[in-house]
């Protein structure tokens, strides 16, 4: 008869939240991980929204019963991956509730139900988690299975709502093609903003997924994770100033920024882009990466760094000798800046490929930068948001009048009639450049170049994932394989082919 596992005390205590659930810790995992899968077999188009409405409620739980549970032996200090999602998953909650797709409605059984066992296993943890006295080894191996396991849930939980927001894009479009063949009415058709908005939340998931994936992928193997033996790697400072950094700009973004934060922001994104594509670049040189990959990456790089920039100088027009820069981030701005000066320049401006091989493991620092790419691009949608929703966004009236007119001729020439005529300063405004209330044109050119963020940080994203061919193959594998490796395959860096060696690439 096989020996069965015995879980420490702590793990085995029922729990006290309900007198009809006696569930141990252990079970209540087991149970949460069991559900997400059924999300990938339940992945219907009217699912979908309920499953974006559930995200910030299910990563909650999940961030406070990580919070409480002995620290993993392995994980990097200062590093705490679930802060980043935590991040991500409060700006998606930020999104829902200020009106944007899919608005307010009913949530997700299946994602509450998560939620609910990760909270009743908080309540058991607790009193013996974090701040208990040192644990046996054998606590510390299960406490690792237990972040392992935890992390995993997220992980699958995120690729079923990305799956079920696919089929939600392909429903709607199906349905918006049949209206007009049909000239149905146009309430009864969708719309194209909703079909946009929904594939913009695929990709806000599918970032999600590839973060909980990155450190998912990266512990040794455990019950959790079994197919994955490489061990973690301390975190190197710029992957920890990199992790801070993301956590602390969700973090001022959604406390009513200040333009400058704005600024300080889309400056230190532009910066991450471009060290990521001087990186890419040295990898390519010396060997670690496919050089017909770079020619299609690279520009992909360039075009989003150019496009942070253009956001950097457009907020910096909104800012007045009043505004003030968030000290926290300016602090993690500053690091950020430190940690990337320290590896990758020299007292001329970037490094040569031959001291950035000396310095750094330059196929780890490209994957690190890169991820954070991919983070960068839920940061794009809170900027985004940041421009449509914050009231009390006000501008000197000179930048104003010609940034509002500019945009409302932009306008006009497409079909807008609305702004025909109309006025968006007085003279005693512009005469002392009062600071006025932003108009919806000016908050216009705000978002589109939000959109041109996203839209090159996404093409750059898909480019990076050509660094493993196998991402190809893992994307058409079905369901309940796909989600256990398709996001951090895309990730990992190839050996580039060697034609005299034959045989496929690797």
């Amino acid at each position: 008869m096989p020996c069965r596992r015995r879980w420490p005390t702590w793990l085995r205590m029922r729990t006290p939240v309900s007198a009809a659930d006696h569930r141990t810790v252990g079970e209540l995992l087991a149970d949460s991980d069991a559900l997400a899968r059924e999300t990938l077999l339940d992945a219907t188009p009217d699912h979908a929204p309920a499953m974006v409405r559930s995200w910030n409620q299910l990563v909650g739980s999940a961030a406070e019963l990580w919070a409480v549970l002995p620290s993993a032996p392995d994980s990097p200090s200062g590093l705490d991956p679930m802060e980043r999602l935590r991040a991500v998953g409060e700006a998606i909650g930020r999104s829902v509730t200020a009106g944007h797709w899919p608005g307010q409605g009913p949530t997700d059984e299946h994602l509450t139900q998560i939620a609910d066992n990760l909270t009743r296993a908080r309540h058991l943890v607790e009193p013996h988690g974090r701040h208990s006295q040192q644990a046996a080894p054998e606590t510390q191996r299960d406490s690792h299975d237990l972040h392992g396991q935890l992390m995993h849930t997220l992980y699958v939980a995120a690729h079923g709502t990305a799956v079920a927001l696919g089929a939600r894009v392909t429903d709607l479009q199906h349905r918006l093609v049949t209206g007009e063949r049909r000239r149905q009415p146009l309430a009864e058709r969708p719309t194209a903003l909703e079909i946009t908005a929904a594939q913009d939340m695929i990709a806000r998931f599918d970032g999600f997924e590839r973060l909980a994936g990155a450190y998912l992928f990266g512990l040794p193997s455990t019950s959790a994770n079994p197919d994955q033996v490489r061990q973690a790697a301390p975190a190197t400072r710029l992957e920890t100033a990199l992790a801070a950094w993301e956590v602390q700009a969700h973090r001022t973004l959604a406390n009513y920024p200040d333009p400058a934060d704005l600024v300080r922001v889309a400056r230190v994104q532009a910066l991450i882009t471009s060290t990521t594509s001087i990186l890419t670049e040295a990898a390519a040189r010396r060997g670690h990466i496919d050089l017909e990959v770079i020619q299609r990456l690279a520009p992909a790089l360039e075009a989003s760094q150019t496009a942070w920039s253009r956001t950097a100088k457009r907020w910096g027009e909104l800012t007045s000798p009043a505004s003030r820069t968030d000290p926290a981030l300016v602090g993690a701005a500053s690091e950020v800046r430190a940690a990337i000066a320290a590896a990758a320049t020299n007292q001329t401006g970037w490094a040569t490929v031959k001291e950035l091989a000396t310095r750094l493991h330059l196929p780890d620092a490209v994957k690190t930068l890169h991820l954070s790419v991919v983070a960068s691009i839920d940061i794009a949608y809170v900027v985004r948001d940041t421009a449509a929703d914050h009231s009390g966004l006000t501008a000197p009236a000179r930048i104003i009048g010609m940034r509002a007119q500019g945009e409302a001729e932009i306008a006009i020439e497409q079909g807008e009639t609305r702004y025909e005529g109309v006025t968006w300063t007085t003279r005693g405004q512009i005469a002392a450049n009062q600071l006025i209330p932003l108009p919806e044109p000016a908050r216009r050119g705000l978002i589109n170049l939000a959109d041109d963020v996203i839209t090159t940080t996404n093409q750059a994203v898909a480019a990076a994932a050509q660094l493993h061919p196998s991402h190809v193959k893992a994307a058409n594998r079905s369901a309940p394989e796909a989600h256990r490796g398709r996001s951090v395959e895309g990730l990992q860096i190839g050996r580039p082919h060697d034609p005299r060696l034959g045989g496929p690439r690797r």
